[in-house]
C-alpha cells in the first residue's frame, strides 16, 4: 500500500500535535491527582521553634484535607539555609515543600548561598508573623530598656543567643550593637529552642527571639521580656515598650514564615496549597492557638501577592544588613 505525500503529512502532523497536547496536559493532570504519596515539609530549623511548631500544625491539617501525610523533616543549619538550599534543588513536583523564617530573604545579604529567594520558590503563602523581643534571664537586675543599657554598659561585654548567623534575630542583635555603641557578642545557635533553652538555663545571659519561641518561658518566669523590636507596640505585648520609641528610632524587626515550593511546581497545586495554608492559618482554632502563642496570623495572600511581600522583604533586609554591617563568614 503506498501512502501520498499529502496523506503522510497530515498522519505526522496529527502525531506531533498529539503528543504536545499530551505533553501540555501533563502538569494539569498530576495537579488533578495532587497529592498522591505522602508531602514532605521540610523546615529548616531545630525541633520545638516557632518554624517548627507552626510546620507541624499546618502538615496535621493538610494531611487530614488532602488525604496523604504531610511530614515534617527537620534540616537545619546557617540560620535556614541549609534546609533552603535543600528544597530548592528538589524537583517542582509539589512533594517536597518548605517552611522557613525571615532567615530565607536575609542569606543573600549576608553570605554566599546557593539560592535565589525570589527566582528559586514559588511562595505559597504567609503562614504567620511574631515580634522579635529582647529578652533577658531571670537573675540579670533590670526590666526597662534604660535599665537594660545600663547593665550592658557595665558589662562591658555581653554574649546574646540568636536562632542562627543571618536570621532576624541576628540582624535585631547587631542593629543594637550598632545603634547603641555597646559590647553585644553573637552567640548562635541552630534554631530557637536551643538558644532559648540556654537563656533559661543561664547559660547566657541575653537573647533576641520571636515571642511564639519563648511564650511558655516568659509564662514561667524564666526570662524577662524587655521590649519589642516592631516599630509599633504589639497587641500581643500592649505595655511592653518597643525599641523604637526607647531612643532608637526606626527600629523595626520581626519574624514571619513562608511555605514555599521549588519554582516550577504546576500553578494548580501552587494555588491548592495557597489555598489550604490561608484556611488553616485563619480557621477560629489556628487563630485562637497563634494568638495563646504569641504569634499572628499573615495576612492571607494570594500567590502573587506572597511572592510580592518577599520581593519587598529581601530589599527591606538588605538595607537593614547593610545599616548593621553584619557579614557571615
Amino acid at each position: 500500500m503506498r501512502i501520498s505525500r499529502r496523506e503522510l503529512s497530515l498522519f505526522l502532523g496529527s502525531a506531533i500535535g498529539g503528543a504536545a497536547a499530551g505533553l501540555h496536559v501533563l502538569p494539569s493532570f498530576a495537579a488533578e491527582d495532587y497529592p498522591a504519596r505522602p508531602v514532605a515539609i521540610v523546615v529548616s530549623f531545630a525541633p520545638g521553634g516557632m518554624t517548627d511548631t507552626v510546620a507541624r500544625l499546618l502538615g496535621t491539617d493538610l494531611a487530614k484535607a488532602l488525604g496523604q501525610p504531610f511530614v515534617v523533616e527537620n534540616r537545619a543549619g546557617a540560620a535556614g539555609q541549609v534546609g533552603t538550599e535543600y528544597v530548592a534543588r528538589k524537583p517542582p513536583d509539589g512533594y517536597t515543600l518548605l517552611v522557613s523564617a525571615t532567615g530565607h530573604v536575609i542569606g543573600p545579604a549576608v553570605q554566599k548561598v546557593n539560592y535565589d529567594p525570589v527566582s528559586d520558590f514559588a511562595v505559597l503563602a504567609i503562614l504567620a508573623r511574631a515580634p522579635n523581643l529582647l529578652l533577658v534571664h531571670k537573675s540579670v537586675p533590670v526590666s526597662t530598656v534604660p535599665e537594660f543599657l545600663a547593665w550592658m554598659k557595665a558589662e562591658g561585654e555581653v554574649p546574646y543567643a540568636s536562632a542562627g548567623a543571618g536570621g532576624s534575630t541576628h540582624l535585631a542583635g547587631e542593629l543594637l550593637r550598632t545603634m547603641s555603641g555597646g559590647g553585644l557578642v553573637h552567640v548562635p545557635y541552630k534554631g530557637a529552642a536551643p538558644a532559648i533553652n540556654d537563656l533559661a538555663a543561664g547559660h547566657v545571659k541575653m537573647a533576641f527571639q520571636d515571642s511564639m519561641s519563648v511564650a511558655a518561658f516568659i509564662a514561667s518566669g524564666d526570662v524577662k521580656p524587655i521590649a519589642v523590636t516592631t516599630l509599633d507596640r504589639s497587641p500581643l505585648f500592649p505595655d511592653l515598650p518597643t525599641l523604637n520609641e526607647s531612643g532608637f528610632p526606626g527600629f523595626d524587626l520581626y519574624t514571619w514564615l513562608g511555605f514555599y515550593a521549588p519554582k516550577g511546581t504546576p500553578s494548580d497545586i501552587v494555588q491548592l496549597l495557597n489555598r489550604e495554608a490561608n484556611r488553616i492559618t485563619h480557621q477560629p482554632s489556628t487563630l485562637e492557638w497563634l494568638h495563646k502563642m504569641n504569634c499572628e496570623p499573615a495576612p492571607a495572600f494570594d500567590p502573587q501577592e506572597a511572592a510580592a511581600f518577599v520581593a519587598d522583604e529581601v530589599k527591606k533586609w538588605a538595607g537593614v544588613v547593610k545599616t548593621s554591617g553584619v557579614k557571615v563568614q
